[in-house]
């Protein structure tokens, strides 16, 4: 059974998700690696990895909503308006 992945991320929600999960573990292998680092001198391995994951997340998750906004504006203001009240529609 043949899977299409083609057309996954097609609505602007969709994509919004995608970005969103991407930036979650982007944020989160920094954090957590950072985590392992300060558990190494400080101790608590448990804390510190929750911690630095924890705003590694965060983190990521800001960034990629910025991200997704900033290209969705910059496509919105590139796509041609055809007439008075198209672009108002979302």
């Amino acid at each position: 059974m043949p899977t299409d992945y083609s057309s996954a991320a097609r609505t602007p929600l969709d994509q919004e998700f995608t970005y969103l999960a991407i930036g979650m573990v982007t944020g989160a292998v920094p954090g957590i690696i950072v985590g392992f680092i300060v558990a190494a001198f400080v101790g608590h391995a448990a804390m510190w990895l929750s911690v630095f994951g924890g705003v590694g997340i965060v983190v990521g998750l800001v960034a990629a909503t910025l991200l997704f906004r900033r290209r969705r504006a910059k496509a919105a203001s590139q796509a041609p308006h055809s007439g008075p009240g198209e672009g108002l529609q979302r």
